[in-house]
């Protein structure tokens, strides 16, 4: 299973990336089901952003996207990736990480690092970061707010661009 990465165009995809997210529980997101409305609104559009559909056999099975690109070369993109449920924990979200990773460092002259955070109860994500070369950086006690009003720790992650040439 091959995954392959086309890019989100907005706002031609805009619809289909709404039903997509619409589609599927993220239970490791603040909301983690989304409403049309809550959907549209998430950057996947725009100056500062990257967003690719992830696909295997042509069929979409994930968004990848990094956002906050206007802060190169000063800041940091962050990273968020979403796999429908029956395609998690086959491996593809390691490849899509390392996917974007690749892309945004190639792309990108400037870019000096990239995040990723995520929940402390989210051990899948934190193996795919790690397995991706990411190192925790620190852990935000009670940071992340969730749809119901619980929190839970906010875990951060990066990968400095000569971490990432070392190895490529």
């Amino acid at each position: 299973m091959q995954p392959e990465f086309t890019p989100l165009v907005w706002p031609d995809d805009a619809d289909a990336a709404v039903d997509f997210l619409v589609a599927d529980e993220w239970p490791f997101h603040g909301t983690p089901r989304l409403d049309r409305e809550q959907a549209a609104g998430l950057s996947l559009g725009g100056h500062d952003v990257a967003a690719f559909w992830v696909r295997v056999d042509g069929v979409p099975v994930g968004l990848i996207r990094a956002f906050d690109l206007d802060d190169i070369p000063s800041g940091s993109p962050l990273l968020d990736i979403r796999l429908a449920a029956p395609y998690r924990g086959r491996g593809i979200g390691v490849l899509a990480v390392r996917w974007l990773t690749d892309h945004l460092f190639t792309r990108h002259a400037l870019l000096v690092r990239i995040e990723a955070t995520t929940r402390h109860d989210n051990t899948a994500m934190q193996t795919v970061l790690t397995r991706c070369g990411y190192r925790l950086e620190g852990r935000l006690v009670e940071a992340w707010v969730n749809d119901d009003g619980t929190r839970a720790d906010s875990l951060i992650y990066g990968l400095l661009r000569r971490e990432w040439a070392s190895v490529n």
